[in-house]
């Protein structure tokens, strides 16, 4: 099986970025616009794909470089502003 373990990346910062931060508490957080977010940043973002358990020990050891965070959440909070501003619902 092939993964983006990027996707997996993003929806853990995603998450817990609406959680902690008090910016965030009133935008929608809908299905829709959750994956609207996650298409956003992630369209951003360089995929990371792994077809093996060694594949994913050695994509979270790359995950923690403090370059790889910092573009990472920049990129999702660029995406909650994009959508959380023009969400694709009424």
């Amino acid at each position: 099986m092939i993964v983006n373990y990027m996707e997996e990346i993003v929806r853990d910062y995603l998450k817990n970025i609406l959680k902690t931060d008090p910016m965030y508490t009133d935008i929608c957080k809908c299905e829709h616009c959750l994956d609207d977010i996650m298409a956003k940043a992630l369209n951003n973002l360089k995929p990371y794909y792994i077809t093996t358990k060694k594949g994913e020990i050695f994509a979270e050891y790359s995950s923690l470089e403090t370059q790889h965070h910092a573009e990472v959440i920049l990129e999702v909070v660029k995406a909650i502003e994009f959508v959380s501003k023009k969400p694709n619902h009424q």
